[in-house]
């Protein structure tokens, strides 16, 4: 069948196909990417790219390409992920500018409005560098331009352009060194062509279901690489959309310049995407948030996502949330992987503990005029992060926050689902702060010393009854703001300067045990609780945290040294998940013990 023209319908099922390709190959994209950093998320990025395109437009039924464009173009931007993923959305962006008001496009026009949608995938990135995503985009786009008068059928002009995306692809390794070296082409680029296979099928046999696409190649490992962690410049894939009125990009990326590389920034002045790699997320979202509403922000760990992909490590991936309050050491030391709970002050919304860190978040609670609230990660951010240990794991165990007080638990259990094949058991810690640190830290030392899957969970639901946490709260008003305590109870409780000590219940949800009348006797009621607890308990171990009240922490430390004999007391800062509703100047004790 000779295709003379496409129009909404058919640009509309094109896309969904070649989407279907990259879904199918996401984990060979994955192993064989080396560049920017081998960090081997480059299939899990551009998938979920193209999944939030392909949700949007699986119900619009319209005859006018531009207008599905436009469609296109929006959930890309909205979906994007990683380099790759913001380059393609930049490219549909690009693409839905050039067709204006087009109902329908012949080759020729379709040839000029691919043409002249490359420059705006350039634009995005502070330095563009040829042999990747953006060298394929740009000859595929060449060769269609250069045909769209030779060949009127749309099979014929698609069938030829792939190939030429295909040479172009096969020339990257020689492009960039680090391709060549480690004898791969890039995953991006490997992608984008993956992406028009889908296409061009879906064109010359149309129907989706049908496609029968050439055999992925199977490697059980990522390819190899020179690079080691050391040589990975900056930890954070970092990314966010900024909503605004007149964002500036090109003055924003002059601003953030010097915090990182890998700078694309895609979109409109009313809505934009920003990627970098960097060490210091929160400082460059310190600068992005003048520009509009920050939205939807990410960052991932490349040196882990490295480690997963490079290092031998155990079957049973660990993941929790940043709920869990861990030393860092015991974080690394295990790999465990932190699906990060969300802080929104107004309509700006932060990674905890990433793009905005413990003393910013503090900060800002003090100063800014509407009260922080915290949310639980979006399913998509467990679904990414499950899907990408999947590639390298054989089982996932996901403990979180308690269920009682958040919905982070049941978000993990409704992506979890979406491995039906898959073995994923999502743990209820019945616990938060440095309490459910303790649960983890269980289940992360039974991995550790090779037990199975099933012997893991069994244990380390037994785990949870052995934790307890002791707070003082300074001030009622943080309660109040929050909502967990009405006015009346709060300005009561202020004018009698009454100092409520929590700790927590059976579900992990934190309930008022005692009372003091100032904060140094908060302090000594607590510890004072702490020792009577204590008491007929074995092998117990403490951590302490607190919000702002490093004095008040060593306060703790220093008595329970003197007391119990116990010198490894971690001080750790807590997590905004508590800190938001129990304010500046609270601090904690938490205790584990076993039988």
């Amino acid at each position: 069948m000779r295709i003379k023209y496409i129009d909404g319908n058919r640009f509309s099922r094109a896309i969904a196909a070649g989407a279907k390709r990259i879904f199918d190959r996401q984990h060979y994209l994955n192993k064989i990417n080396v560049f920017p950093v081998p960090d081997a998320d480059t299939g899990t990025n551009m998938a979920s790219t193209l999944k939030s395109v392909v949700e949007s437009i699986s119900n619009i039924h319209s005859p006018k390409i531009y207008s599905l464009s436009k469609t296109v173009a929006d959930s890309a931007l909205l979906g994007a992920r990683g380099n790759s993923g913001v380059i393609l959305a930049q490219y549909f962006y690009g693409i839905s500018e050039e067709l204006k008001k087009e109902i329908r496009v012949t080759t020729e026009k379709f040839g000029e409005v691919v043409k002249n949608a490359v420059h705006y995938a350039y634009e995005a990135l502070t330095q563009p560098i040829e042999g990747t995503i953006l060298t394929v985009i740009k000859d595929w786009a060449e060769s269609v331009y250069e045909q769209r008068f030779a060949k009127t059928d749309f099979v014929e002009l698609l069938n030829h352009a792939l190939e030429s995306a295909k040479k172009s692809l096969k020339e990257t390794t020689n492009k960039l060194e680090i391709l060549k070296s480690s004898k791969v082409v890039d995953a991006g680029g490997q992608g984008f062509v993956d992406l028009l296979e889908g296409i061009k099928n879906y064109i010359s046999r149309g129907k989706i279901k049908d496609l029968v696409f050439s055999k992925t190649p199977k490697i059980e490992t990522a390819v190899h690489t020179e690079i080691s962690p050391e040589d990975i410049k900056y930890q954070y894939c970092t990314e966010c959309l900024i909503e605004g009125e007149n964002i500036n990009i090109n003055e924003l990326r002059k601003k953030i310049n010097d915090f990182g590389d890998s700078i694309v920034i895609a979109g409109s002045p009313q809505k934009a995407r920003l990627h970098i790699h960097t060490n210091r997320p929160a400082d460059v979202f310190s600068i992005a948030r003048h520009s509009g509403a920050l939205l939807q922000q990410k960052a991932d760990d490349m040196f882990k996502q490295y480690q997963v992909s490079h290092k031998k490590h155990p079957s049973i991936a660990l993941v929790t949330d940043s709920a869990c309050d861990l030393p860092q050491r015991i974080i690394d030391k295990y790999d465990i992987h932190i699906v990060p709970v969300r802080v929104s002050f107004g309509h700006s919304t932060y990674i905890d503990k990433i793009t905005i860190t413990p003393e910013y978040f503090y900060e800002m609670l003090k100063n800014e005029p509407v009260h922080p609230t915290t949310s639980q990660p979006p399913p998509s951010d467990f679904k990414n992060l499950y899907g990408f240990l999947l590639s390298h794991y054989d089982s996932i165990i996901s403990i979180h926050l308690t269920a009682a007080s958040s919905g982070t638990y049941q978000n993990a259990v409704n992506a979890a689902k979406s491995f039906p094949d898959r073995k994923i058991t999502v743990i209820d810690g019945k616990s938060l702060s440095v309490t459910l640190g303790f649960v983890v830290q269980e289940a992360a030392r039974l991995i550790s010393e090779g037990k199975n899957h099933n012997e893991v969970v069994s244990q380390t639901i037994e785990a949870r009854p052995r934790t307890q946490l002791f707070v003082n709260i300074p001030s009622l008003k943080y309660l109040m703001k929050s909502g967990r305590v009405s006015k009346a109870k709060g300005l009561l409780a202020n004018l009698l300067h009454l100092k409520p000590i929590l700790n927590l219940d059976e579900n992990g949800v934190p309930q008022h045990c005692d009372k003091s009348f100032s904060y140094n006797g908060s302090l000594k009621k607590v510890f004072k609780l702490v020792k009577e607890f204590v008491r007929d308990k074995k092998n117990f171990r403490f951590i302490v945290a607190h919000a702002t009240a490093p004095k008040a922490a060593q306060y703790y430390v220093d008595q329970l040294r003197r007391d119990f004999g116990v010198q490894d007391i971690p001080i750790l800062p807590v997590s905004p998940t508590l800190g938001a509703h129990a304010g500046p100047g609270t601090a904690a004790i938490g205790i584990t013990w076993s039988n």
